[in-house]
Order: structure tokens, then sequence, then C-alpha cells
């Protein structure tokens, strides 16, 4: 073939073993996904043909979009919606767009995104937040601390502030918001604690469901200030919140207190398939001594985001973490990401987040 600059992300032509066309994809020399399907269809994918698709991307989320209650969705959630590495969350009227990786990055840059997207979506805004391992490309001294920008939304009547600038991914975590909601449901009187809380969306709604005490515990100062923050924005009493700034792992070793209800939802502990057994011994090891502060009788709600450990792994973690403990469970849910985070049928992984709620004897 002929010499190509292959540095940079590209759309490239996939044949097969015996030079049978394919498709299109994203060619991304960058990341551990050397090529990400675009489209099966014979002529290369145009400027119209990802805005049919970013169209479609609104089409799908109509009745979701449409909800008085709701005002904060993933719009595009990657190769969920065909749009390989490009990642949009709408935060009330502006919209908050991701890419995973500098391959996806230097691709879609080449193109207008940002107005497929405020045209489907009717957003005030379009914003893109850099990834933070990709600002290792730029120079730290020539850049400006980034103002915050909060932005309030409503998430099912719930209000909470957002920070897009500084939070975590795109500044929310949108995929639990059906698992949030389900919580509210199991807290009616309970002392509940809520484990790496991050800025307190199941506390929030343990708080409106009527829990007489919430603890949240995150590692990070700033979350619990925004946890505080987001529990008085919602006119539950002072009280009845306490935001722990600690290590959420030490705190539930070592604590000698036991909950009516706990929720665990842990960061991804896993980014690669080498590092998956240690992260197995880590969520059992966790999971095992939030098991443990459990009263008979109450809740454990159980999650995990990283994609490289799956629903079977899952139930094994949870069923050595009760043996650990020598607890029983019944299992009630068995859940995931919300409709707004759609997966390929084949593509079982992206299929990250998985949420169980037990009640244990």
């Amino acid at each position: 073939g002929s010499q190509k600059d292959l540095s940079q992300s590209e759309m490239v032509k996939v044949l097969d073993h015996q030079k049978r066309f394919i498709g299109w994809a994203l060619y991304d020399p960058h990341g551990s996904l050397s090529l990400r399907m675009l489209s099966l269809e014979n002529q290369p994918p145009s400027d119209q043909y990802f805005q049919k698709q970013v169209q479609r991307c609104a089409e799908l989320r109509d009745s979701l979009t449409k909800a008085p209650h709701t005002n904060a969705f993933r719009l595009i959630n990657g190769e969920g919606d065909l749009l390989p590495g490009l990642v949009c969350d709408l935060y009330n009227d502006t919209a908050v767009v991701q890419f995973d990786g500098l391959g996806p990055q230097q691709f879609w840059e080449k193109y207008n995104f940002q107005k497929w997207i405020s045209e489907a979506f009717n957003v005030k805004a379009v914003v893109v937040k850099p990834r933070l391992n990709n600002q290792k490309h730029s120079n730290h001294k020539d850049r400006q601390p980034t103002p915050d920008t909060l932005i309030q939304i409503l998430e099912n009547s719930a209000l909470f502030e957002v920070n897009i600038t500084k939070g975590q991914k795109t500044g929310f975590f949108l995929d639990q918001r059906d698992n949030r909601f389900y919580v509210k449901n199991l807290s009616l009187q309970k002392e509940a604690l809520n484990l790496f809380s991050y800025t307190g969306g199941f506390s929030v709604f343990m708080g409106l469901g009527g829990a007489r005490k919430v603890t949240s515990v995150d590692i990070s100062q700033s979350s619990i200030d925004q946890a505080n923050k987001n529990w008085k924005y919602n006119k539950l009493t002072p009280s009845h919140h306490e935001g722990l700034c600690t290590d959420a792992y030490d705190f539930i070793l070592n604590t000698q207190k036991s909950w009516d209800l706990i929720v665990v939802d842990p960061p991804s502990m896993t980014q690669s398939e080498k590092t998956k057994p240690s992260a197995i011994k880590k969520y059992t090891h966790l999971f095992s001594s939030a098991a443990a502060k459990v009263r008979p009788g109450g809740h454990l709600c159980l999650s995990s985001c990283s994609s490289h450990i799956n629903f079977d792994d899952f139930f094994q973690i949870i069923t050595d973490s009760l043996s650990q403990c020598h607890r029983r469970g019944q299992i009630m849910r068995v859940s995931g990401q919300g409709p707004d985070h759609p997966f390929p049928h084949i593509c079982h992984h992206f299929r990250y987040l998985k949420f169980v709620h037990l009640i244990l004897s």
C-alpha cells in the first residue's frame, strides 16, 4: 500500500481478508481500539449521514426528554448510538460533549457536531469538556484555571447543582437516574449510608423518600460540600444529613455502626483486563465490609461501572462477599443504565453499569 501518515485519527475503508468491503471505520492510532465502525453503507458517511444519526438520537429519546420532571439526559452514547467515541449529556439547556480518547476527539473535531447537536436537541449551548487524560498533551503552565460552571438540573423532581467544568465525567452520573429513583422508595424511616456519594445523588433521593438519617461518605471535600448544598436545595432537614470527607474503604471497614440501607457505588476499579483479578478482590472485600454493616432485614444496593466486570462476574463477587461475612441475601432487583444509554446488541461490554438490590437476613 501507499505510505500514509497514520499518526492522526481518520476515516478508513474496512475490508475482510478476501478484500471484500465491510464498511467504514474511525481509525484511532492512540487508543486500545484501533477501529471503531462508523457505517456499513457503500458510500463513505457524509456530514449529512452523521447529522441524521444525531437526529435519530433525538427521536429515540423523544418520550424521555418530554418528561416534565427531568431535564438532564445522555443525548449521544457513543457506539451505542452509532457515533463512536462521541458522548453528549444534556444539563437543562446546556449540552456537554466529551470524547472517548484523543482519536475520537481528532476525528469529530473535523465536523460541525455542535451545530448538529443544537439543531437536533434545541439546546442553548454546546460545551466541549476536555477529558483529564487528554490534558497531558497541553502545557500546564499555559492553562488558566477554568471558572466553575454551575447548572441546576431537575431529576425526577429533585433539584441538583452540577459543576460541568470540575465535576467527574460530564458533571453528573446520569446513568444511575432510574436506580436513584428506585432507592427513594426503599428509604422511608431508614438510617441510610451512601458510600462513594459524590455530590449526593442517592443521598438526596433517600432524603426525599423519608429517610430518618442519611450519611454521605466521599474522599472529595468539594463533592461533600456539593452534597450538602443539594440536600438543602431540596428543602430537606439539614440535621438529617451528615457528609463525611474520608476514604470510603477505611470508613466501612472500621466503623462500629450498622444501617438499615447501604448504597455502595464505587468508581471503576479496573481500566483493563490485566487488573481485573485484583479489582474483583477489591470489590469483594468492599462489598463484604458493607454487607457486614447492614442490620438484619436491611437493604444493600451494590453497583459497579467498570465495563471489564460483566454481570456474571458481578453476581460471583456478590456471592463471594456475602459468604465472606456469613450473610444470606435475597436479590430484589437487578438493573443497569437507563434507556438514554443504549448499547449495540452485539457489544455487551457497553452495558457497563450493574446495580443489584438485596435484602440481607
